[in-house]
């Protein structure tokens, strides 16, 4: 469920049309720019309208839209992100579209994450859900396996990580591995990681948002990548 016209526009802009549309009976909007000759429209009340809302900032329209169905193969050459049993929707949908904005190329997320495409998710992510493949994968040995198949190295963010961020010299496709925001990384995922790296900080600065840690990670890599361009 997509709330919004911005939102659905920007699910058509990347090839996905919605199945249904839910529009808030007396509503202006459009249905004709929001949706395709098999979508069906609803209307409904402001009433029934506002108990199948999510949100509380008075959208008029819900699109309804099939789970995209990504894979390994849907994924392009730049980095990946890993996301070990994050349970905050807000911090997935931020790290979704930190990482669409950055040029990643593709998602894993490890079971026990919260589901990307919640409604809270997705708005975080807004339309980035259905740019950047996510697939879902059940262990740290299918990870592995997964992670040589597409020749990158997994690099797992750690408060007690060897290397400092600013010192790793890693030129080859990377898998940066983001871990649940109270418990860290897994210790199989800390097993299967080549390095562990951290991020400089204060002394008594317990940690970082799991979303923030990503993004400065992330974007220290764009910064090497425009240098060297």
């Amino acid at each position: 469920m997509v709330e919004g016209e911005l939102l659905i526009r920007d699910a058509m802009a990347s090839g996905f049309n919605p199945s249904e549309l839910i529009v808030r009976e007396g509503s202006d909007v459009d249905v004709d720019l929001l949706c395709h000759g098999d979508t069906d429209i609803y209307s409904l009340s402001d009433n029934l309208f506002e108990k199948l809302s999510q949100t509380e900032n008075g959208r008029s329209v819900i699109g309804v839209f099939e789970l995209p169905n990504s894979s390994f193969d849907d994924f392009g050459s730049g980095d990946i992100v890993i996301l070990d049993r994050l349970q905050d929707p807000g911090n997935v949908g931020t790290i979704i579209r930190t990482a669409d904005a950055a040029g990643v190329a593709g998602i894993i997320t490890m079971k026990g994450t919260v589901d990307p495409f919640s409604p809270k998710a997705s708005r975080s992510a807004a339309g980035s859900i259905f740019r950047v493949p996510i697939v879902e994968v059940s262990d740290a040995d299918s990870l592995r396996k997964a992670l040589n198949t597409l020749g990158a190295i997994g690099i797992a963010l750690d408060l007690d990580g060897a290397v400092d961020l600013y010192d790793m010299t890693e030129e080859c496709r990377v898998a940066i591995m983001v871990g649940n925001e109270g418990a860290g990384l897994s210790r199989d995922l800390l097993e299967i990681s080549d390095i562990r790296i951290k991020i400089p900080m204060r002394e008594g600065i317990e940690s970082l948002n799991a979303a923030m840690a990503f993004g400065i990670v992330i974007y220290e890599r764009v910064r090497r990548k425009c240098r060297k361009s």
